[in-house]
């Protein structure tokens, strides 16, 4: 299974996961000039995307959604209750094409892709966890939540690779020049996660087996990626772990594709 990040930040977020046939799009943040050329630039086409997983309404996750859907013939998959609302009710797809989900594992292909509840001030906001039909090696995709649920960290417990938010710095959150609404916002149990808190949900999926942590959805004006990956560099060195060996830290960018990961398939 391959998985890159083409855009992850308070602007865009949109990341592509591929399987031979079967190449999906975990929300489209971008619009659809710069989702063309991020594809590109990874050698995919916007028409071979089967299928576009949408995690919640805000814009910097489907900006392109209500274009893509009047012009490709692809396949959208959308939490009921976001489905159902006022919010998508002037976005036209075409027949047969929105696919409605609950907490129920869906299947694209040959990707089986299960929802999981996050905390985020939006309609019905989730994570997903995915993986190749079969195969017991898992990737995991958590942002835009405040907490992490219990419930969630048994279900994505055991990822090889999770991109995990780790998007403010409570010390420049806190200095920052946001009013003080928008800084209880982002660090309410609906807002974001800090590095911090990022790094504790970290240490319990590292405990389960997941060794590569690609640090998202960074803020622009209260984070900086120094200071997020440092956070985890610093605590897992200090256990004694050796990074790029015992451990993996990458980080997801705003303005250019993240790294090409390839996760190998592990079947019973």
């Amino acid at each position: 299974m391959r998985i890159i990040n083409l855009a992850s930040g308070s602007k865009a977020n949109t990341t592509f996961i591929g399987f031979n046939e079967t190449k999906i799009l975990i929300d489209v943040g971008l619009n659809e000039k710069q989702l063309r050329e991020r594809l590109q630039e990874i050698g995919e086409k916007i028409e071979n995307i089967s299928g576009i997983c949408i995690t919640h309404e805000h814009s910097d996750h489907i900006k392109s959604l209500k274009t893509l859907a009047k012009k490709y013939d692809m396949n959208f998959y959308i939490h009921k209750n976001l489905a159902e609302s006022n919010f998508l009710s002037d976005t036209v797809f075409k027949e047969g094409k929105l696919h409605k989900f609950l907490s129920d594992k869906f299947v694209i292909g040959e990707l089986e892709i299960q929802p999981f509840d996050t905390s985020h001030d939006a309609i019905a906001p989730v994570g997903f966890s995915i993986n190749v039909h079969g195969s017991k090696s898992k990737f995991s995709i958590i942002t835009d939540t405040g907490l992490v649920f219990e419930r969630t960290i048994k279900l994505i417990e055991h990822s090889k690779i999770v991109f995990i938010e780790s998007n403010y710095d409570e010390k420049m959150l806190k200095n920052g020049f946001y009013p003080a609404i928008v800084k209880e916002r982002i660090a309410g149990n609906k807002g974001h996660l800090s590095n911090a808190q990022s790094l504790e949900v970290a240490k319990r999926l590292f405990a389960t087996g997941t060794k590569c942590f690609v640090l998202s959805h960074l803020s622009e004006n209260n984070n900086t990626p120094e200071l997020a990956f440092l956070n985890y560099a610093n605590f897992f060195e200090s256990q004694g772990y050796v990074l790029d060996k015992d451990v993996f830290i990458r980080l997801s960018y705003q303005n250019r594709h993240g790294n090409n990961f390839i996760l190998k398939e592990e079947f019973e």
